[in-house]
């Protein structure tokens, strides 16, 4: 540690020099503005490049050809980037189609407004504050639309549901939604410390909630794959032959899944150690059932192939969330 006196200046201010190899590496030079914010433990943090004022940060994104589907994965990009302001513009009058993957964007993305439109061009605003939907809240509802999907599936084993597709798809673009919004979130506690104290999370704490919403994102994914493969199976040959034994294997993962997150939540190593091992066990039956299946014939085959391997990937990513609430533990310790 670097030691160095207080100074008295001008009869009331405290001053202290900072280390030359320090502003050189921040890449600071006189007039430049640092920032000081107080800690937990009585120290005082000292960062570079501070601001006076928050302003609002634009992006703009330019389109040439015709490609909506680029266009709404820019504005996704320019929102998790932390941009409160998103101008999507060209240099011709913007096709119909982009237009309405910009407004797709801004009934998808959480806190997204279109706030003004020309011939050219649709402005983007964020009008929410993350810090008002914590992380932790974020995480629990895309954990809840998650489950209700994956029941949703597990229903098409026993009967044909009307409009299940519509239900789940809505449901997972609510889910995509949050991910957003937590990676977002994240990425603004890397950013400023100010707003990493007013979310009461680190940066390596934020990091575990957004490896989890990841996971839970690509599960909504395989509940709706999940889904698609049974009904598809519904006058198959071959569902009749397994479909006990899949949808039994369907309901372990599922409630493999549920378990590891409660394991994250309640930072508890010891169940989520036993999931791991579970999770284990449960590939090897995976694998024996994927042997039956070898042995049948039929077009419906391909299906269910497919859905086990939907269901396959859950008990994974369900260990992989295990392996993080280890992980989580440590860090909300330390």
């Amino acid at each position: 540690m670097e030691l160095r006196k207080i100074q008295l200046t001008g009869g009331s201010s405290y001053t202290v020099t900072l280390p030359k190899e320090w502003v050189s590496k921040a890449e600071l030079s006189a007039g430049d503005v640092v920032g000081f914010l107080p800690q937990h433990d009585g120290s005082l943090a000292v960062y570079p490049h501070a601001r006076y004022a928050t302003t609002q940060a634009r992006h703009d994104i330019e389109i040439g050809q015709d490609e909506p589907d680029a266009v709404f994965r820019n504005i996704v990009a320019a929102y998790l980037a932390g941009y409160d302001v998103i101008r999507v513009h060209a240099k011709k009058p913007l096709s119909a189609s982009a237009r309405r993957a910009v407004r797709q964007a801004a009934k998808r993305i959480i806190g997204i407004q279109v706030t003004e439109e020309d011939a050219n061009s649709v402005m983007l605003q964020d009008f929410m504050d993350p810090r008002e939907f914590h992380i932790d809240k974020g995480l629990r509802r895309m954990q809840a639309l998650c489950r209700a999907m994956q029941e949703d599936a597990l229903r098409s084993f026993a009967e044909h549901v009307d409009d299940l597709s519509t239900a789940l798809s809505e449901r997972d673009d609510e889910v995509d939604s949050l991910y957003w919004m937590i990676n977002k979130q994240y990425h603004a506690i890397l950013r400023d410390p100010t707003y990493a104290q007013k979310m009461g999370l680190n940066a390596n704490q934020a990091l575990n909630y957004l490896m989890v919403a990841r996971l839970i994102e690509r599960t909504a994914d395989h509940a709706m794959r999940l889904s698609e493969n049974v009904d598809a199976l519904r006058d198959e040959a071959i569902a009749q032959k397994l479909e006990s034994k899949i949808e039994k294997h369907a309901r372990k993962a599922v409630l493999l899944f549920a378990d590891a997150l409660s394991a994250f939540h309640k930072q508890d190593p010891t169940a989520a150690n036993k999931i791991i091992e579970e999770a284990k066990a449960f590939r090897q039956i995976q694998d024996q059932l994927a042997k039956e299946i070898l042995s049948l014939a039929g077009e419906g085959i391909l299906h269910v192939s497919l859905a086990l391997e939907s269901i396959g990937r859950t008990a994974a990513y369900a260990a992989d969330v295990a392996e993080v609430a280890i992980n989580h533990m440590v860090v909300m310790k330390s």
